[in-house]
């Protein structure tokens, strides 16, 4: 076991968790500021929701990553982007197509587990010894497209379901 890579992935785990939890009322906080909009949950669609995870596990991997100087850095922070953005969606919209209804606790316990599952996959991610160069370019091709989704669609959200908030009815900001 890497340890200084342990230490990275529990770190970010707690500094994401806290920092996702906390921005869930940053929006409201500004007084309904766009730019904190942008990268903050603006709204109680499940779209804004993946900002809680996106943004604090962004920041902290382009703030701490290069410290480990990881051949896979840019691989792991893709798969940590990812990760939650695939399956906060997937057990909100599972468990409440089953159960009818949500439950904040569950919720709460969904981004959780989300978060601690994308820094488990980016742990071995950290630890390979090599990473073909082609991933790297993927990988960063991949974070610049999730980057000009949350821009897009914070902006011009398309109106299906992941996009409404489901106490206005609204989309976006």
């Amino acid at each position: 076991m890497n340890k200084q890579i342990f230490f990275f992935c529990l770190t970010g785990f707690l500094f994401v968790s806290l920092l996702g939890a906390l921005s869930h009322f940053f929006y409201e906080w500004s007084g309904n500021n766009k730019i904190v909009g942008f990268f903050f949950a603006a709204n109680e669609s499940t779209w804004e929701h993946l900002k809680l995870a996106f943004f604090p596990t962004l920041l902290f991997f382009f703030t701490g990553a290069f410290f480990l100087k990881s051949p896979g850095c840019l691989v792991a922070c893709f798969a940590a982007l990812i990760v939650p953005v695939i399956l906060i969606p997937v057990l909100f919209y599972s468990y409440t197509s089953v159960a009818g209804t949500s439950f904040l606790a569950a919720d709460i316990a969904i981004y959780f587990v989300s978060v601690a599952a994308a820094f488990a996959l980016s742990y071995p991610i950290l630890c390979a010894a090599s990473m073909p160069k082609y991933a790297s370019i993927l990988a960063a091709t991949g974070i610049a497209v999730l980057i000009v989704c949350f821009a897009t669609f914070t902006l011009f959200p398309p109106h299906i379901f992941l996009f409404r908030d489901p106490l206005s009815g609204k989309f976006g900001l």
